[in-house]
């Protein structure tokens, strides 16, 4: 009974632990600005994790402003298209009840080069104006399929075997005794 004690002791101490040493993680940590452009009564921000897009997923932040105002613009439909060679992605940026002057989209790029992007922002009915800029985009991504696959199943393969091999050690140690 004393080893169940000292075990859910220590799984409660481990979980106040990482409640108050953690910090608030956010989609906006580290972003890098990559373009800022006016157009009609617009300002508009983008910023990219990671800094240097790489093929692979990408997400995107627009910061839309009002020129003459400088306020932010909470109630806007934002959509960002991203075009190379023949092909082309769009994503509808977001925002969210606590972040809502940041509108937020993910995109996939499956290969380098040079993508001409295209944020379109619309705040009022049929009237919609379009920023474009240059994304470049490099080789091969930081994790592959394969190797993020494996990992899974080396960390999983944990998670099961030495469990049944510690239940099938103490067990038959209990039998002998």
């Amino acid at each position: 009974m004393r080893h169940v004690f000292n075990g859910s002791a220590l799984i409660v101490t481990l979980f106040v632990f990482c409640f108050i040493a953690t910090n608030q993680v956010s989609a906006h940590g580290d972003m890098k600005e990559i373009f800022v452009g006016e157009v009609d009564d617009y300002k508009v921000a983008v910023s990219v994790i990671p800094h240097q897009p790489m093929v692979g997923h990408a997400h995107f932040t627009i910061e839309p402003t009002d020129v003459k105002t400088s306020n932010p613009i909470e109630e806007a439909i934002i959509t960002i298209i991203v075009r190379h060679g023949d092909e082309a992605f769009e994503s509808r940026a977001v925002n969210s009840p606590s972040s809502t002057t940041m509108y937020d989209a993910n995109l996939t790029f499956y290969e380098e080069g040079d993508w001409e992007a295209e944020v379109k922002i619309q705040t009022l009915p049929d009237h919609e104006s379009s920023v474009y800029f240059i994304v470049n985009v490099s080789g091969e991504s930081i994790v592959s399929g394969t190797s993020a696959g494996y990992f899974f199943l080396f960390i999983f393969g944990i998670l099961v075997v030495v469990p049944i091999i510690l239940v099938l050690k103490y067990r038959r140690a209990n039998k002998t005794a």
